[in-house]
């Protein structure tokens, strides 16, 4: 990794395009937006003052069923796939061959694979148990599957409503074959296919001895939702396009998706951990609601200001994931003892318990510091921004 200070200099991997986001109307805000609300939930549940302490909401689901923190990865998969239509129109009108746009997707993808294994093996690397799948993987696989067919697609399909129904059905098939693969070959609790192909060539490598919630099977079903988020860049980013018609457009596929994932649900339940069909409609569903109304709100109706915090966190954030990542694996593990009561407890719950309960209480304390480490992370990031400067792969 680089960093780089000229402005618009951003990947867009990395970065999503940040600077150069732009439709007919410009810069779309509502990306940036949309993508600092992902980082904000991702902060927040992933950093609790004091996990006996976090709220239902912000705690993983245990298996079946979804929460606030089930949102945040998939949104993340979404942008990306959001972002990538322009991308590569942007590099299709520079006059680059496909073979070089393809080049440009898989080392972005490869460097993202990479620092994902690094992150895994952080702080003691013993390649004999280093978990092999996580996060930047997933992303990095997703990047490279939906890069490639949105440059396939644009290549052979010349028309744009056309484009979206070709994408539309990639990402029906999937998921479709996803579940009826996992409904033939599932056995009770996690005895299922997903786990067995894991076990078969990843044994020793999860996150888990015998469960990694970013196995192979899952994240196959996981491309779908960077397709999702394709097929909404598609609309976003189409110059032909009128205001209106793109949120109207997106509004109706977010209500669309969602009462058929109510749907689908009934027998083959919303799953974080499977990433299963219905989740991905759910969360695509309820992330089209959301970038529709941002949409018709920033960058419609001029509303942009008062978004300002989450534009800047959303603006670097695969930085942020790894500056939080890293804290969470040292300098929250720091032994602290709290001198009243002698219980010996990690810097997190003990800076918590000295500065947060004293006048929040026991039942805001924890959600009050994981607030105060997100508005660290935007003031951080606001410092890079206002010197131009940003984490480059």
């Amino acid at each position: 990794m680089e960093i780089i200070t000229e402005s618009g200099g951003l990947n867009d991997m990395e970065n999503s395009i940040a600077p150069e986001e732009k439709g007919k109307f410009g810069r779309l805000n509502c990306i940036d937006v949309f993508r600092g609300i992902a980082v904000a939930i991702m902060l927040i549940v992933t950093n609790p003052g004091n996990p006996l302490r976090n709220y239902p909401q912000l705690r993983h689901a245990a298996w079946n069923g979804y929460t606030v923190a089930d949102l945040a990865f998939p949104f993340f998969m979404l942008i990306m796939g959001m972002v990538i239509p322009y991308a590569v129109d942007k590099r299709i009108k520079e006059g680059k061959s496909n073979l070089s746009i393809f080049n440009h997707i898989l080392i972005r993808s490869i460097g993202l694979f990479c620092i994902g294994i690094l992150l895994n093996g952080f702080p003691v690397y013993d390649l004999s148990i280093i978990r092999i799948p996580g996060v930047l993987q997933r992303i990095a696989i997703a990047y490279l599957c939906t890069g490639i067919i949105e440059l396939i697609v644009k290549a052979t399909v010349k028309k744009s409503y056309l484009q979206i129904i070709v994408e539309s059905s990639l990402a029906l098939s999937i998921i479709s074959v996803y579940s009826v693969l996992l409904i033939k070959y599932s056995f009770p609790d996690y005895k299922n296919l997903v786990q067995t192909i894991d076990l078969y060539f990843l044994k020793g490598h999860l996150y888990t001895p015998d469960w990694d919630p970013e196995g192979i099977l899952t994240t196959f079903s996981s491309i779908a939702t960077a397709i999702f988020g394709s097929i909404a860049g598609n609309i976003l980013f189409n110059r032909d396009n009128k205001a209106r018609k793109k949120f109207i457009t997106i509004f109706i596929y977010g209500v669309v998706t969602i009462i058929v994932a109510s749907i689908i649900q009934r027998w083959f339940p919303y799953n974080k951990n499977l990433w299963s069909s219905s989740y991905v409609l759910i969360t695509a569903g309820i992330a089209y609601l959301t970038i529709s109304m941002l949409f018709l709100v920033i960058d419609v109706a001029g509303f942009k200001a008062l978004f300002k915090p989450l534009m800047i966190l959303g603006s670097n954030p695969i930085f942020v994931y790894v500056g939080f990542q890293i804290v969470c694996k040292t300098l929250w593990l720091i032994p602290m003892v709290n001198l009243t009561t002698g219980d010996s407890m990690n810097l997190n719950v003990w800076i918590t318990t000295r500065f947060f309960t004293p006048w929040a209480g026991d039942r805001l304390d924890s959600f009050y510091f994981s607030l105060f480490y997100t508005i660290l992370w935007i003031k951080i990031v606001s410092s890079s921004s206002r010197k131009n400067s940003y984490i480059k792969l």
